[in-house]
């Protein structure tokens, strides 16, 4: 079987795009951004029965989950990217049949295939999560002309391997999860 094999030097954009959807495709994310819609809707439309402490608690909601956290995200970003030695380094990864080799000067893992628990494809990249909160991002502008090669490997193998995890296990763990997200 071929292998893939490209650089990824994650940058503050790369990362804080991940983050975003990680947060706001969430319940917990959604959550925060009705409460934060429903807080400008209501300050919008009782604004002049309002007094101006009502008004600040219902603006600065409303701000909460559409304006701040996104400004702090993007500096806890800035900050990772910065101050993690793992991921401010580029990565060379190798796709093949067995999986994913990630190596980074002289040290390097093997994940297989079968560790990924889900898989996101954005227009901005492609995301493996190997648990709820911990991926490998493949920015798509640098994979270059060799992304729609790495999507289709990735996706030729979850499937193959969910296959074969279905075949061998009566229970859903271990299953995956394929989510297409293009609207990005």
């Amino acid at each position: 079987m071929k292998q893939i094999i490209f650089y990824v030097d994650l940058k503050v954009n790369d990362l804080y795009a991940f983050t975003m959807r990680h947060t706001y495709c969430s319940i917990s994310g959604i959550f925060g951004l009705l409460i934060s819609f429903g807080s400008l809707l209501s300050c919008a439309i009782m604004f002049p029965s309002l007094s101006n402490a009502t008004r600040f608690a219902l603006l600065f909601v409303g701000l909460l989950f559409t304006v701040i956290q996104p400004l702090m995200l993007y500096a806890k970003c800035k900050k990772q990217i910065k101050m993690n030695k793992s991921i401010n380094a580029p990565l060379q990864y190798i796709l093949s049949g067995d999986g994913i080799c990630i190596c980074q000067k002289e040290e390097s893992a093997e994940v297989r295939w079968e560790d990924i628990r889900k898989v996101v494809y954005t227009k901005r990249g492609i995301y493996l999560y190997m648990s709820p909160v911990r991926a490998f991002i493949f920015p798509a502008e640098q994979c270059g002309e060799d992304y729609e090669a790495i999507r289709a490997m990735v996706s030729e193998q979850i499937k193959r391997h969910k296959e074969e995890t279905s075949e061998h296990e009566d229970t859903a763990e271990g299953s995956y999860d394929e989510d297409e997200d293009d609207a990005e």
